[in-house]
């Protein structure tokens, strides 16, 4: 008995990460989700589909992908892309950078300059690389920073909402 409750405890914890790590990508799609309502688009933008481009979060993607099946932006599907490189993402509302790509945030925003698109980084202090969202672990809680600067270069509005809830910065 006593090796059967030492295997289960073993057990817990070592399953412990993989459902953090699951967890933190639900709330992070949950996240670009209500980032996308909270923004205001231009009026050009409004077309049948809300892309939203990951670059190198496989798992986000996979959570993004369940929530799009159900819900909408407005009155757009929503559909979700996965891209290799920062340079691949193209024609995207919003584009996600994941942690392990951060290194290609200078490209990725030159590469969008000109276009009407929420640039997100999974990784703090993106938004000084020109992210206008990067996301920061608080107190084990996942949080973000906001750049209202970065995100208006973008021809974007940002709602109050969006910015009292983050951490704004510059």
């Amino acid at each position: 008995m006593n090796k059967l409750l030492r295997l289960l405890v073993f057990a817990c914890l070592a399953l412990a990460p993989i459902g953090a790590s699951a967890q933190m990508g639900q709330f992070k799609a949950l996240y670009l989700y209500n980032f996308a309502k909270n923004i205001g688009w231009p009026e050009a933008d409004n077309g049948s589909e809300f892309v939203i481009t990951i670059v190198g979060d496989n798992e986000l993607t996979g959570e993004l992908e369940k929530l799009a099946k159900s819900r909408m932006i407005g009155s757009r599907k929503v559909v979700v892309r996965q891209a290799a490189t920062a340079l691949a993402a193209d024609k995207s509302q919003i584009v996600y950078l994941g942690e392990s790509k951060s290194a290609q945030m200078s490209q990725l925003v030159a590469g969008q300059s000109g276009n009407n698109v929420l640039i997100v980084g999974g990784k703090p202090g993106l938004c000084s690389n020109g992210a206008g969202i990067s996301f920061v672990p608080v107190d084990g809680k996942l949080k973000y920073e906001i750049s209202q600067r970065n995100i208006k270069k973008f021809g974007l509005q940002v709602s109050a909402k969006i910015l009292q809830l983050g951490i704004e910065v510059n």
